[in-house]
Order: C-alpha cells, then sequence, then structure tokens
C-alpha cells in the first residue's frame, strides 16, 4: 500500500484540526492524500463528479448529517466506501448508519484505527466491483448467447436422466412455439411435440444413442398447432458416471424450416431442369472451367455417339468433333471460346459434327461460360441442334435460286453475275473474255409435235452434251427457254470463234428421237468479245442477242461474231426498237386485256375461300399493225429497257378499274389480279396514281389483288413494303408472285405482308415427276400457311399436277390444265366477271 494515491472526500465541518488529523494518520500508513471538502448537499453532488476513493463523514453538521451524505452517495456510487468519523455518536445511530450502508465509524479519540479501516474498506470495495463486473459479464454474455441462439434458430436443452428432469433455452421455446408455463418439462413432453409419423424414430435414435454411448444428430418434423409443418436439426451427447450410467444429456435444436424448403426448391427446380433437359430436341453439354465434360443430355448422347457416363472428364474436343461443311477443316469449339473469352459465342452455320461411329450431321451451336456468384467461371454450356434436313433445304433453295430447275445449269440471274465478275477483270487486268449466246432453231417444232414434256427432255439432253464440250473454267448457263449461253473465260477472239463452232457442231450432230418420230437439232450462235472496252453486262448479254439473231437471220446454224459496224445488226438493232411501238400503243389503246380463271381447289359448297364470286389475274396483250395479238415476252424486255413498265401499269389500272365500275351487280363479289412491274414500284407518283384510281372508281378495295414478283418486291423492299402497307390500309390485297424462284424468299416473306404467294411455275410443272419440285412446292404451300398466307400455283399444265396440288392442300390453281386465257370483254355475259 505504500504510496498509494489515495483521493479522500471530506464530509466535515469547517475545523481545519479534524482534516489534519485524518490526513496525518492516511500519510503515516503510506498513502499520498489528495482531499476536498463538502460541508452540504450541493457541493456534494457537485465533488461526486470526481473521482474518489473514499468518503469521510463526520455524524453531525449544522445543515447535513451523514445518513444524508451517505444517502447522496449511494445513488452515485453504491460500491463508494463511507466511513464515518466522529465523536460521540453513540450505538444505536452507529447500527442505524452501518444498515443503511456505512462501512464503519472510526471515533475521533482512535484516528490510529483509520488506516487499516480504510485499507480493508479498498480492498473490499474493489472486491465489489470485480463481483459487478462479474455479474455484468455474464448476463451480457448470457444475453449475448439467447440473442446468438434466436438469430440461428438454435436453442439448447439439457435432460436430467437421473430424475427425468428436461430444461429447454428460450429459442426453443419460440422454435417448438410453446409458452414455458404449458410444457412438462420432461422427456414425454417432448416426444409428445414431435410429428407423430416422425416420433417413433426419434425415440429410437436418442434411445440407441444413450445405450450405444454415440452423439445422436436427426433431422424430424414439429406440428404446429394451426397445422404447419417446422423442420428441426437435433444433436446431443450423453454423459455417465464412473460406472457407465448416464446421467444427463445435452444437445441443440436449430430450426432449418427454411433451409429445408430452400432445399426442397431447388431439388424441384433441379429436377425441372434435369426433365426438361432430358425432354429437349437440343444437345446440351456442360464442362467445366478446363473444358472437361461434366454432362450430356440424351439428345447430345444420341448426335455425339458417347452416353453420359463415359464421356465424364473427357475433353470437350474429343466428344463434339466438329468440321466446316465446306472445307472439312476443324470448327473451333464454341464452348471452349465461351470459356476463354468470358461471353456468349452466337449461333454458327456450315458445321458439320461427325459423330463417334463417323455420322456426319449439320448442327447450329452455341455456346455460353457459367459464372459463379463471385463472378469466375466455373464451366461453360454448350448447345446445339440437328438441322441437316433444314440445312439440305436450304442448300436446295440456294442452288435453284442460282440453277436452272430443269436443266441443273446455272441460271439467267447467276450467269450475270459471272459475267459482271469477267467484266471486272477486262477492265482491272486487261483480260479477254467472250459471251456466246446459242438458240436453237427448231426448237418450237419439237414443242409443237411431241410436247412440252419432249421439249423439256431434248433441252436436258442438250445441256448434258454442251457441259461435256466446255472448259473446266468456262460458265454454261441455260439464259431462257431454248437459249443457251456460255461465258469464256480467258479467251482471245480467235479461240472463241473456234469454240463456239465446236459447240454449234455439238449441238448439230445430235439428235432428237422421241417415240416414232426423229428431229435434226441446229443452234445459231451469237458471239461477243469481252474486254476492257466493253459496255455493261446487259449491253454484253444485247449484242449476243443481236448476234445470235443475225445467225438466225442468215440461214441458221451458224456462228456470227458481233460487229457494230454491221448492216445486219443494224437491221436487228432497228426491228427491236419497241419502244416507239409501246409508246403508240399506249396513246392509241393498242393493248387488249385477257383473264385467265384461278380455281380454288378445295371450296365450299357454291364459294370459294373467301366467300368470293370467280378470282382471276388480268392478262395483256399487244395488238399489232396487222391486227395479231403479240405476247408479252415479247415485248416487256424492251419496256424494262425503256422504262415503259409504269405507263403500261397505269394503263392497265385505269382500264381494269374502269371495267370493274361498270360490270353488272351479279358479279360484284369477283375479285381480279393485276401484275405490277419492278419500275412501277421505284416511281415515287406511282401509289398516288393507285390510290387516286381505285377512289374515283368506287369499287370496294378488297376486289383488287396486285400482283408483284417476288425478284422486284425484294429488289425494292422498302418501297413494297410502304406500296403494300399503304393499298392493304384501303382494302387491296396483294400476291407475291414466282415466288421460290429467288434465293432470299423465305428469309424476306415476313417483311411483306402478302395475302397469297403464287408458286413459281418452274416448280409446279415439274412437280409430279420430279421430287425436289414437289418438295419446293410443298415447303412453300407450308410456310405459307403457317403465315395465314394463301398460296396458288401457276402453270398448272396436266391433271396428275392438279392432284398433286389438291393433296397437298394447295388454296388456288392457274394453268393451261384449267384455262386458256380469253379476252376480257366487259359488255359480254360469258366472262368472268364483267
Amino acid at each position: 500500500m505504500k504510496n498509494m494515491l489515495l483521493r479522500v472526500l471530506l464530509v466535515i465541518e469547517g475545523i481545519e484540526d479534524d482534516a489534519m488529523r485524518m490526513t496525518h494518520e492516511l500519510t503515516r500508513a503510506g498513502y499520498w492524500v489528495i482531499t476536498e471538502r463538502a460541508a452540504a448537499a450541493d457541493a456534494l453532488r457537485a465533488a461526486l463528479e470526481r473521482r474518489w476513493d473514499v468518503v469521510l463523514s463526520d455524524y453531525s453538521l449544522p445543515h447535513f448529517t451523514a445518513l444524508e451524505a451517505l444517502s447522496i452517495i449511494q445513488q452515485h456510487d453504491p460500491d463508494l466506501p463511507f466511513i464515518i468519523v466522529s465523536g460521540a455518536i453513540g450505538e444505536e445511530r452507529a447500527a442505524e448508519a452501518m444498515r443503511r450502508g456505512a462501512r464503519d465509524c472510526v471515533a475521533k479519540d482512535n484516528l490510529t484505527r483509520l488506516p487499516a479501516v480504510v485499507e480493508r474498506e479498498l480492498r473490499e470495495a474493489e472486491g465489489r466491483r470485480r463481483r459487478k463486473r462479474a455479474e455484468q459479464a455474464l448476463f451480457a454474455g448470457e444475453t449475448r448467447l439467447k440473442e446468438t441462439q434466436r438469430l440461428a434458430r438454435l436453442g439448447s436443452w439439457e435432460l436430467d436422466l437421473v430424475n427425468n428432469d428436461l430444461k429447454w433455452s428460450d429459442e426453443i421455446y419460440r422454435i417448438f412455439e410453446i409458452e414455458p408455463a404449458q410444457f412438462g418439462a420432461s422427456y414425454q413432453a417432448f416426444l409428445d411435440t414431435v410429428h407423430p409419423d416422425d416420433r417413433e424414430r426419434v425415440n429410437r435414435a436418442y434411445t440407441e444413442s444413450v445405450r450405444n454411448r454415440i452423439p445422436c444428430d436427426i433431422v424430424h418434423r414439429l406440428r404446429m398447432k394451426d397445422g404447419r409443418v417446422k423442420y428441426v436439426h437435433e444433436h446431443c451427447e450423453t454423459f455417465y458416471d464412473g460406472e457407465g450410467r448416464p446421467l444427463r444429456s445435452l444437445g441443440t435444436v436449430q430450426d432449418i424450416t427454411g433451409h429445408k424448403q430452400a432445399e426442397d426448391a431447388l431439388f424441384r427446380e433441379k429436377e425441372r431442369a434435369q426433365v426438361t433437359l432430358q425432354s429437349i430436341g437440343d444437345a446440351v453439354v456442360t464442362t467445366d472451367a478446363h473444358g472437361l465434360v461434366t454432362y450430356l443430355n440424351p439428345a447430345a448422347e444420341r448426335l455425339t455417339g458417347w452416353g453420359n457416363d463415359e464421356a465424364q472428364g473427357q475433353a470437350l474436343l474429343r466428344i463434339f468433333n466438329a468440321v466446316h461443311e465446306d472445307t472439312r477443316e476443324p470448327r473451333e469449339c464454341p464452348a471452349l471460346q465461351a470459356l476463354r473469352e468470358r461471353r456468349i459465342i452466337e449461333l454458327s452455320a456450315h458445321t458439320l459434327l461427325i459423330r463417334r461411329d463417323g455420322v456426319e450431321f449439320a448442327v447450329e451451336d452455341s455456346a455460353a461460360p457459367i459464372f459463379n456468384r463471385a463472378g469466375d467461371i466455373i464451366g461453360a454450356v454448350l448447345v446445339f441442334r440437328d438441322v441437316s434436313h433444314s440445312r439440305m433445304l436450304t442448300n436446295q433453295i440456294a442452288y435453284h435460286a442460282r440453277h436452272d430447275a430443269l436443266t441443273g445449269l446455272l441460271n439467267r440471274r447467276e450467269f450475270e453475275l459471272h459475267l459482271d465478275q469477267a467484266l471486272e477483270s477486262a477492265r482491272n487486268e486487261g483480260k479477254h473474255h467472250a459471251v456466246c449466246y446459242l438458240d436453237l432453231d427448231q426448237f418450237k417444232m419439237v414443242n409443237d409435235t411431241c410436247g412440252h414434256v419432249a421439249g423439256d427432255e431434248l433441252l436436258k439432253q442438250l445441256s448434258a452434251r454442251l457441259h461435256k464440250h466446255i472448259r473446266e473454267n468456262d460458265v454454261l448457263a441455260r439464259f431462257g427457254g431454248d437459249e443457251f449461253t456460255v461465258l469464256l473465260e480467258g479467251c482471245p477472239p480467235d479461240k472463241a470463234c473456234e469454240i463456239a463452232e465446236s459447240l454449234r457442231t455439238v449441238v448439230n450432230e445430235s439428235r432428237f428421237a422421241w417415240g416414232d418420230k426423229s428431229f435434226e437439232i441446229s443452234a445459231s450462235v451469237g458471239l461477243v468479245p469481252v474486254g476492257s472496252g466493253s459496255g455493261s453486262a446487259g449491253d454484253i448479254l444485247a449484242a449476243a442477242d443481236s448476234a445470235c439473231y443475225v445467225a438466225k437471220y442468215q440461214g441458221r446454224n451458224r456462228v456470227y461474231m458481233y460487229n457494230p459496224n454491221d448492216s445486219a445488226l443494224a437491221e436487228r438493232r432497228s426491228e427491236m426498237q419497241w419502244a416507239g411501238r409501246l409508246q403508240k400503243a399506249l396513246e392509241q389503246d393498242g393493248f387488249r386485256l385477257y383473264y385467265q380463271t384461278m380455281l380454288p381447289l378445295n371450296p365450299g359448297p357454291g364459294e370459294n375461300q373467301h366467300g368470293e364470286g370467280e378470282h382471276y389475274e388480268i392478262l395483256l396483250r399487244k395488238q399489232d399493225t396487222e391486227g395479231n395479238l403479240v405476247l408479252p415476252n415479247a415485248f416487256i424486255p424492251a419496256a424494262e429497257r425503256y422504262n415503259l413498265m409504269p405507263a403500261i401499269d397505269r394503263w392497265v389500272i385505269r382500264h381494269t378499274l374502269k371495267a370493274l365500275a361498270a360490270q353488272r351487280q351479279e358479279h360484284a363479289a369477283s375479285a381480279c389480279a393485276i401484275n405490277l412491274s419492278g419500275q412501277s414500284l421505284c416511281d415515287d407518283r406511282f401509289l398516288d396514281f393507285v390510290i387516286d384510281e381505285v377512289n374515283q372508281a368506287g369499287i370496294v378495295p378488297a376486289r383488287i389483288c396486285f400482283e408483284i414478283t417476288e425478284t422486284a418486291a425484294i429488289a425494292n423492299l422498302s418501297r413494297a413494303m410502304r406500296f403494300i402497307s399503304m393499298l392493304k390500309g384501303m382494302g387491296c390485297r396483294f400476291a407475291l408472285d414466282d415466288f421460290g424462284s429467288g434465293l432470299s424468299s423465305f428469309a424476306y416473306l415476313k417483311n411483306l405482308p402478302v395475302d397469297y404467294l403464287k408458286i413459281d411455275g418452274g416448280f409446279v410443272r415439274g412437280m409430279a415427276r420430279d421430287p425436289i419440285d414437289h418438295a419446293m412446292v410443298e415447303s412453300i404451300n407450308q410456310i405459307g400457311h403457317v403465315m395465314r398466307i394463301q398460296t396458288i400455283a401457276e402453270s398448272v399444265e396436266s391433271e396428275d399436277v392438279l392432284a398433286a396440288l389438291k393433296k397437298l392442300g394447295v388454296d388456288y390453281a392457274q394453268g393451261y390444265a384449267l384455262m386458256q386465257p380469253q379476252p376480257w370483254l366487259p359488255d359480254t355475259a360469258h366472262n368472268p366477271a364483267p
């Protein structure tokens, strides 16, 4: 206790002697004493704001007593030692003070006793403070334990196996939703709270754990009073005496209802995902972060040839063996790319998957990385599907878009693309090429004598012979009905003449037999050199056509090389100047309207599928100076070349609508189709003209159906969409003509809100004998119906084709097998509408 600081609060009178004597005794005992006096209540309260070790108080003060001081101090700090130092206090007063909390009484005449009393009280005060801190810490610990148990939904219990006395923590009561006063606090009372279906299992598990001296760990259910079910996890251990008798069990109970519900929901979700993956047609493969396979669904098993179990842990490239369908080069696996680039890899085309047994599938695939919550890649998912059938159809469509359906040669459009490329090389690289234009001399005789089937067979035979006699880098195409073109690449004029003559010879040496008839075949050939100074592809083809005409004019079965200064070509050009004649026909009404009915193949009683009258197409003919009718294929190319089609279309629309407006009432439900050219779609004033004419005619717009060729619509897509949208808004209908002739048919169809698809006659004519043509017609019809578009088959020329169309469910048919085109005379009663 030596050299110890002692802070003493003196509650005494202002008698200096008493204070000095007390300080003197405490200093003698080794204390370093600091004192302060407080002889009144306010002064005492103010002094207590500071720290003191002991209070020494006189019993009686003029306006203040020791008992009053004691009361103030106990309110402030009950553990602060309070010692009365007085002259004559008496035993009763001393006892009363001690009862109220004074620690001791020291007489003023015996102050030598004061240091020992102070030392004892300091020691006891420190002991009281330590106990209080311990009690507070214990209380805080218990509070934290209870709060922790509450947050964790974890309660604790103790079972006295000797006295069958069960103690539960507050949290267990909350978990079991039982008031402590309502619980019997026994093992049996606990069993009564367990779900009836789990009670025997719980009892058996606990009993066996006690008997076998092992911990008990079990999950079971509780049934609440309102019928709800909770899940709890119980864990306990039992303690034994020296002879092995069980004394008590300590355990915990945790409410895992939320976890169990989440677990069940996760299981259901996983089960749904598993069933989905097992059921979907797409193949699904998952990998870990290193590209090793972790899962294959049944579709993936079928396409790869690997079972899910044996594929586990295999490198993905071993399972997914893919190559480019054209080059046969290995394709990068999209799942590995997704792992490397940490992004979704979109669908890739032109992929062939080689199954484990060597069978190949055309597939489309995509992949995505799989991330955990921390954003780390934990794997990838690869999705692919067998598109062999659709890719075959796509390839067929692409093939037919580039090739002639009858002969298998390139078509006119594809030939023009090759010619454009040749022109580019001639201008940029100085290369020389040539174009041969072959026209069969007596093809019409074969058609007229033996029919179109014989004519088609002749064209196929000649195509095969010509193809055998061209060079490897030359391009052979069927340009028209009986016309062929050959692009001789890298061929100077002299060599081109030799090749052209050899091709003419090949045709001339061919004989064609059909039944009991035999025909000698020949061809007239126009030849045009192609160099850096040549014009456009159209100019070259026009020149080749003119040269071919001169070859025919000079006696057929010969080759004629184009010379722009040749008088024969000049005469040919003169004869081909249709522009003046067409302009005159427009001014003098030199055109005639014909019609051809479109027969509904599956109509209701007394009506077609629209509940309308007859549906027919308006056809155009030109009357020459001798009164003969000229078919459109003779003058339409010239009209297109000299941009007369918008004027011709205006003529047709004006005269058709005028006739419809004047028709008899009984034909008011009929509808007619009017063809529009691509040039008219590009005419900014044409739409306004059509709208004005329809309004002035005063007829129901739904009776008018405008036909636009597929190629014209696609070439002028934005204008076509606006044109169709405006007129459909009025009630007019639209048909997409020659559908299927272009590569982009299906891709653009969804952008054109048409009412009818007219299936290209090139497919329809041969569908009864050609399975590819039949498949094309079927596909177009199905796609049209899926999009709620009615279908019309053109060029129906036989009963076999008509029967096939009916079987496929095509809506309308049009062609010579049903009706030859007839004059449309508005005042004649036998016509279909007017």
